[in-house]
């Protein structure tokens, strides 16, 4: 079966219908979201969740990590994914807060670390923003 990139979908939540594993699509690609605590560390609600029945058809992309938070600095309105997995770490910065609001990203689990955007070593990934 082929798969293609869907970036129209960016920010939904998809299922198999009947089954359990969520995924969210970024950049076009399904990505795992691992398990309930890491859900509920990123988005504000289990409402909306779409069950798709092509959701097999939509390539794979890499699961979404278990040590994924969004934050922001002291210094800067900008709200980050930290994104990957150690040492491959990155933040993704989400472009607006309609794109937080399109990801279901939850305003209430952006942790505010107590640094100068300038003092976070980890480096730039790509932006997360509307298709």
């Amino acid at each position: 079966m082929a798969t293609e990139l869907r970036k129209d979908l960016n920010g939904l939540r998809v299922r198999l219908p009947g089954s359990a594993p969520i995924y969210l699509i970024d950049e076009g690609k399904k990505r795992h979201i691992p398990n309930p605590q890491v859900y509920n560390e990123l988005f504000s609600t289990w409402e909306g969740v779409i069950d798709d029945i092509d959701i097999d058809e939509i390539t794979t992309g890499v699961s979404i990590p278990e040590t994924a938070t969004l934050f922001k600095c002291i210094d800067s309105p900008k709200v980050f994914l930290l994104d990957g997995v150690a040492p491959n770490q990155v933040k993704r910065h989400i472009f607006s807060p309609d794109v937080m609001n399109r990801y279901k990203f939850n305003w209430g689990r952006v942790h505010l670390w107590n640094v100068p955007l300038s003092a976070i070593a980890f480096p730039d990934g790509t932006t997360i923003k509307n298709p």
